[in-house]
């Protein structure tokens, strides 16, 4: 059966209210005292008017009844009335905000679809009953619980409002599964999304009966760039590659520039035309030993800004100092200063190291006790601890180079002379990389504790090997491969991602080179490692673009970061005195703080996050989405029946003033 009940019962006080307007009705009105000439016509008015009783004052019925019903009406939207049958289904609703890079693309009205989704769960919110509980979940990048079930509207709404925009990508399908762990068995329980449609599995969500998805916004043309990486030339010590997509979205050709900068300064201006839907892969190369921010911006005004940027970090090349020992080897001092980066130095004493960070290079000088550090020695003259010097090679031809050696990369020196060449008989592990018909090493690399050393067993002066473009590309691939960075590429990540970063000093005897994904197109499980030069286990801290400061923890050398949610440059370095265990903090923007931004200190880690997703760049929603306009919580026509008792009550004043100026009433 049907019962009547009100969920505020205090209401009927409000009743009381009938009484002064019936006492308006019923008291005498005090007559006011006139002078007047005659009495002779107020006599017979007198007559005709004569005082009734009180019972009698009610002539003016109507207008005292629409009154009362003003009162009547008031009184029931106060206390609220609600049918057992609606009491009986009052729900839990988890309502899912969508605050992924594609929300903040601006619609005709000039609003974001964050905005608009806003206003639709204020919509939702107004529109609760006594006893309906609503969460509320975002999913964003990741899906997270901002307000538990609670029937506070004002909470429900501020936490709407605050619910901040992110760069990555809808986690719509996350959201949901934990909505329905949050509801449980709860059948009364109900999912409401409010999203854009720019996911992939929208279908099979809208298959799911307990979840109801509302869209904002509609469908908007974009130009996005859709993939970016960047990396150190595996041929030129100071070259780049930059690899770019750019997709258009929409159904009409395309017209772009891309303008390309590296730490503020102009690179390259790339013209693009691209059809309908069509991806358009560039990749570019170029030169600089300077290494810093490099950003690919689209030179378009489209609805979503996020996706005409790219930033990636281009590793930094400093000069290497090498230390060239000889009496005068016109060859060898024009290749070494030839090869980039290289900031020679020509002496004629060896020293018992090698520069630091630097190279040395013997030039038929050879020390009883090779020097530590990294070495070449160019034909050896004299025995020392790593080698005793043998007799000359009867036939120092080259027969055959070890193609995978990253010393003899691009090295042709087939049937080549070698002139002066002399058995050496090591004295420790060595890799043969040249070799005579008789396999005598003419190249090889000496593996010791101090610092790795090659050895060339040539004379220079007898021969036409300086002549050849093999040497100085030997030469330059030595001095590449001791520097250790050939090839560099320092990932830039989707939002979204996390990764792992290596912040623990390294202290490595032979070259090392950053590892690189085998697909640089996308990595899936990407692992970025860095060395960070740290010489105690300080606490480390993340820096945002934003300038944002987040306290990280440090276990086995390694930090995790993520999932980045916002585009750009983020910083990993060690936290600042006092600063370890505080919490997200903002950094001022005047704040002196050129750790952040300087690619020089080596304990400081710089990690470029893009947004480079197809389904958030993507506009067009992929299905039919329904309007949340007109839709409530357990109402009639989108709104609770005391809004209509109100609206009711309303029209009677307007219907008694009408009959008041029309005469009917008095």
């Amino acid at each position: 059966m049907n019962i009547l009940e009100f969920a505020n019962p205090s209401g009927w006080w409000w009743a009381a209210l009938a009484i002064p307007i019936l006492l308006l009705y019923i008291l005498k009105i005090r007559l006011r005292r006139q002078t007047v000439p005659t009495l002779l016509f107020w006599d017979r008015l007198f007559d005709e008017k004569k005082p009734r009783a009180w019972w009698q004052r009610l002539r003016h019925l109507l207008s005292l009844l629409l009154q009362l019903a003003f009162v009547a009406l008031l009184v029931a939207a106060l206390l609220d009335p609600l049918w057992s049958w609606q009491k009986n289904q009052q729900r839990h609703i988890v309502l899912v905000v969508d605050n992924s890079a594609s929300m903040q693309a601006i619609e005709q009205d000039g609003a974001s679809r964050l905005d608009a989704a806003r206003a639709s769960a204020g919509v939702l919110i107004r529109s609760m009953r006594s006893g309906d509980r609503m969460a509320v979940l975002s999913a964003g990048g990741r899906s997270n619980v901002v307000l538990g079930m609670t029937d506070y509207q004002r909470a429900l709404l501020e936490a709407v409002d605050t619910l901040p925009a992110t760069d990555g990508p809808t986690d719509v399908t996350a959201a949901v599964a934990a909505a329905e762990r949050l509801l449980a068995d709860d059948e009364q329980g109900e999912i409401v999304v409010l999203t854009d449609g720019c996911l992939d599995d929208l279908e099979a969500l809208q298959a799911n009966e307990r979840v109801k998805i509302y869209g904002v916004g509609g469908p908007q043309d974009n130009l996005a760039i859709t993939r970016y990486q960047v990396r150190r030339s595996l041929l030129d010590a100071i070259g780049y590659q930059v690899l770019l997509d750019v997709t258009n979205f929409s159904d009409e050709p395309r017209d772009c520039r891309v303008e390309l900068t590296l730490s503020d300064d102009l690179v390259d201006v790339l013209p693009l035309e691209i059809e309908p839907g069509a991806t358009v892969t560039r990749i570019l190369d170029h030169t600089s030993a300077a290494g810093g921010e490099l950003v690919a911006k689209l030179d378009t005004t489209d609805a979503l800004a996020t996706d005409d940027t790219g930033v990636a970090v281009l590793p930094k090349r400093t000069p290497v100092p090498v230390q060239l020992v000889s009496e005068g080897n016109l060859f060898l001092q024009g290749v070494l200063e030839s090869i980039p980066l290289v900031d020679l130095q020509v002496t004629t004493e060896a020293p018992s190291v090698a520069p630091a960070e630097g190279i040395l290079v013997l030039d038929r000088v050879v020390p009883q006790q090779l020097p530590a550090g990294r070495v070449i020695v160019v034909d050896p003259q004299g025995s020392c601890d790593a080698w005793t010097l043998g007799e000359p090679m009867a036939q120092p031809i080259v027969a055959s180079v070890d193609e995978e050696s990253p010393l003899t990369q691009h090295v042709r020196l087939d049937n080549v002379l070698f002139p002066g060449a002399r058995q050496l008989n090591f004295t420790g592990p060595v890799d043969p990389l040249i070799q005579d018909p008789l396999d005598s090493p003419l190249l090889a690399r000496i593996r010791r504790g101090g610092g790795d050393a090659v050895v060339l067993s040539c004379n220079l002066e007898k021969g036409d090997l300086p002549l050849r473009i093999a040497f100085p590309v030997l030469m330059k691939n030595t001095i590449e491969w001791f520097q250790g960075n050939s090839g560099e590429l320092r990932p830039a990540l989707a939002t979204g991602r996390m990764v792992s970063l290596d912040v623990s000093s390294t202290a490595t005897d032979a070259p090392q080179q950053a590892p690189v994904a085998e697909n640089d197109d996308e990595p899936e499980d990407l692992a970025v490692v860095e060395s960070a030069e740290t010489t105690t286990a300080r606490p480390m801290e993340l820096i945002s673009p934003t300038q944002q400061t987040i306290p990280l923890a440090t276990t086995d050398d390694q930090v995790t970061i993520g999932p980045l949610l916002e585009t750009g440059l983020w910083t990993v370095r060690p936290a600042k005195e006092n600063d370890g265990n505080a919490a997200l903090t903002n950094t001022s923007a005047g704040q002196d703080d050129a750790s952040v931004e300087s690619d020089d200190d080596p304990s400081v880690i710089r990690v470029a996050c893009n947004l480079v997703n197809l389904a958030e760049s993507d506009l067009r929603p992929r299905g039919e989405l329904d309007d949340v306009e007109g839709r409530g919580l357990l109402t009639l026509g989108g709104q609770s029946l005391w809004f209509y008792l109100t609206l009711l009550a309303a029209a009677l004043i307007a219907a008694e003033w009408w009959l008041y100026q029309r005469r009917i009433v008095g």
